[in-house]
């Protein structure tokens, strides 16, 4: 058994599975919010009432297992896509760091990790397209103690760009299109991520207002006229007419109002993240917890 965490800008989601043989069987889940000026770039700024909110949760919904896989979904992250000359492993690490360091000037007190999306060849030189992440020591030293403090044990970190990733990856969701966008809602932020030819492109965040009765039209607008700039912008990344989807998870609550406001108004195919098949759920399945069980696939 295992206890997925994620934390976003205002919400935690839990998520407590049993991995075994490629398959995640969920057993348990719960989500909270939190008011947002508990999180910053530098971490968990009020770490005492975040690890006693995080107690409370975890104790209200009988989520007993101690080890933790944390994905990390708001601004103490960062990302950048970087081309990089195809080197060995060992060297590679350091590459990127450097090349992280310069492009977005920071400073040596931060933890980078990176991913490699693909291989592509360029002039005849071999290339990796890399997905790099970076976060300040010292911030992510917040959630190790919070962790820590709930008597937690952390197995593995992850972001939230990198469980999504790892989600999609075995969908059909990419048959015949040679561009998706898959929107990733929020109660106060919308994720947008472009997907070209099965492969990870590219990501954009938006504030949103917050959720709820009264703001539920204004948030729609917001999400529509954001997925219409991604369309308008992935237009300008092929030339000619290509297939395109849109595909949505989140906040199951406004799912389906969001992809009939998109169906009708862009006139693009729109569905619903599918579930898929390797997981399983003892109760209702529910797209809010995306990142938190992309975060416990391993691949």
């Amino acid at each position: 058994m295992a206890l997925a965490i994620e934390i976003g800008r205002s919400s935690v989601y839990l998520v407590q599975a049993k991995a075994k043989k490629g398959k995640i069987t969920i057993k348990k889940k719960a989500c909270y919010d939190f008011p947002e000026e508990w999180i910053s770039d530098k971490g968990i700024s009020n770490i005492e009432a975040f690890t006693e909110e995080l107690m409370k949760r975890l104790t209200e919904n009988h989520l007993t297992d101690k080890d933790v896989y944390l994905c990390i979904n708001n601004a103490s992250i960062i990302y950048r896509e970087l081309v990089v000359p195809r080197i060995e492993e060992k060297r590679l690490a350091l590459l990127v760091r450097s090349e992280m360091m310069n492009v977005l000037n920071l400073t040596p007190d931060y933890v980078m990790d990176f991913k490699i999306l693909e291989e592509i060849s360029e002039n005849d030189r071999s290339l990796y397209r890399i997905l790099a992440v970076a976060i300040q020591d010292k911030a992510l030293e917040t959630y190790l103690n919070v962790l820590k403090d709930c008597k937690l044990k952390i197995k593995y970190v992850d972001s939230a760009t990198n469980a999504i990733i790892k989600y999609v990856s075995d969908l059909d969701i990419f048959t015949d299109n040679q561009q998706l966008i898959l929107a990733d809602i929020a109660n106060s932020h919308l994720r947008l991520y472009l997907f070209e030819n099965r492969e990870y492109s590219l990501s954009r965040n938006t504030r949103l207002v917050l959720f709820n009765e009264e703001s539920e039209n204004a948030f729609v607008d917001t999400i529509v006229d954001n997925v219409n700039k991604m369309v308008q912008f992935s237009y300008t990344r092929y030339e000619g007419q290509n297939a395109k989807k849109i595909v949505l998870t989140g906040l199951d609550d406004i799912l389906q109002t969001i992809k009939d406001r998109i169906s009708e108004e862009l006139m693009i195919p729109c569905e619903i993240l599918e579930r898929p098949s390797y997981i399983q759920s003892e109760d209702e399945y529910q797209q809010r917890y995306v990142n938190a069980i992309g975060t416990l696939i391993r691949k």
